[in-house]
């Protein structure tokens, strides 16, 4: 007979420190694991093979949070779910009934009564005689479960960084130097500006995408694309609504269906945010295999990546997820670059310059690793760049990982630093 196995879901490593001191003195003792985030439950089920329990933490004691839970019940019942939160909910009765969970805890907890209520989790799970759903089958759009499609976010606390820029030609350079497909998600729901960029008019838009009246995860997986448009890079957009006052008849978990359809259907999918951390946008960091995090060369905008992250570091997104890029550098503007990644030590992915050949690109409605593939801001974007890619493709890149950011800096010298932990999986 196996040992049982629990999944404890939170954010902070404390709660699953209690769990492994109150089940050290069970028979047999409980397996624990852990999860930061719903976007990774999947894969460590279709890795780690099925649980017994599932613990939820305080992070997931929200409105969204349930919804969440809600669909990893659906999706595998047999799975006892139990509720670890701080206070009730910040939703209605019935949002933590559809839950199913089980049980719930309010914390903090004392060992003892934290060790009664798993045992009586565990004795519901052993009655349980139905078998578990392989994870192989889920569809859970709020588990993020596909082991296709890479999720590239990008954010920033201050509009104007160029995020847009940046997104269209990082799903340019994914697709175009490795023979895969990539697509864009603009969820810049009111002012969303890729079709722009590209010079696209598309005739639907997420919100279309939507309305399909009972549409399953898989038959939203299945017809996605008929909602995007394709731009003559290759490249597919799913656009922002044309109408602002729509962007309110989409809540998280719609982002999540929709990212969660992408993945299923593409290689690689870059997600572009608004310039804010509301639902919607921590929504799709919660799916982002790397979250992008700009700031342009002043000082408020400095600044405002420096209140961002330490944001993120409170919602417990993990840092390792996160890459920083500094764009629109520019010499003799009261601040140079050295200073900036002082501030930073975890040091930045990218530095780019301001360039003539982006305003063209963008006129143009075309990535500029397309329109100016020898320019210095191309170099750099593939410098940059390039480790997301495949190791087998990043020889495709001519300039890659050797390019010395010297126009817009001054000098030979790399004013950034690699961070070779977020390697293409």
């Amino acid at each position: 007979m196996r040992n049982p196995k629990i999944l404890v879901l939170e954010r902070s490593g404390a709660l699953a420190e209690q769990f492994e001191r109150v089940v050290a003195d069970l028979r047999p003792r409980p397996e624990i694991s852990t999860a930061a985030r719903v976007g990774v439950v999947a894969d460590i089920l279709a890795t780690e093979g099925p649980f017994d329990v599932l613990v939820a933490g305080p992070s997931l004691g929200t409105r969204t949070g349930l919804a969440r839970l809600e669909v990893i019940h659906d999706e595998l019942p047999t799975m006892q779910l139990l509720l670890a939160f701080g206070r009730r909910p910040d939703a209605a009765l019935r949002d933590i009934v559809r839950t199913g969970a089980v049980d719930l805890v309010q914390l903090p907890v004392d060992d003892e009564l934290l060790r009664e209520s798993i045992g009586r989790v565990l004795d519901m799970a052993k009655m349980v005689d139905a078998p578990h759903e392989p994870a192989s089958a889920m569809s859970m759009s709020g588990s993020g479960q596909h082991t296709h499609g890479r999720v590239f976010t990008m954010s920033s606390a201050t509009g104007g960084c160029g995020k847009t820029f940046i997104a269209t030609n990082l799903a340019y350079l994914l697709s175009h130097y490795s023979g895969k497909r990539a697509c864009i998600i603009d969820l810049d729901l009111q002012f969303g500006e890729v079709s722009t960029a590209l010079r696209l008019r598309p005739r639907y838009t997420i919100y279309d995408a939507l309305q399909r009246q009972d549409a399953d995860e898989v038959d939203l997986q299945n017809h996605l694309e008929e909602y995007m448009v394709t731009h003559d890079s290759g490249i597919s957009v799913l656009a922002a609504p044309k109408d602002p006052a729509e962007a309110d008849g989409i809540d998280p978990m719609d982002v999540s269906r929709i990212i969660n359809a992408a993945r299923a259907r593409f290689d690689y999918v870059v997600v572009d945010t608004p310039s804010a951390l509301n639902e919607i946008v921590l929504a799709a960091f919660d799916l982002s295999d790397t979250l992008f995090t700009m700031a342009t060369l002043d000082l408020p905008s400095v600044r405002n990546m420096g209140v961002f992250l330490s944001a993120l570091d409170r919602l417990k997104i993990p840092s390792d997820n996160i890459q920083l890029l500094l764009n629109k550098a520019e010499t003799d503007v009261g601040i140079d670059v050295a200073q900036v990644t002082r501030l930073f030590p975890q040091g930045f992915s990218a530095v780019l310059p301001y360039a003539k050949e982006v305003s063209r690109s963008i006129n143009l409605g075309t990535p500029v690793l397309a329109s100016s593939p020898n320019s210095q801001i191309s170099k750099l974007i593939l410098d940059g760049f390039s480790l997301l890619l495949p190791e087998s493709d990043r020889a495709k890149t001519a300039f890659a990982n050797a390019v010395p950011a010297a126009d817009a800096h001054g000098g030979g010298r790399r004013l950034f630093r690699r961070q070779p932990a977020h390697q293409a999986r």
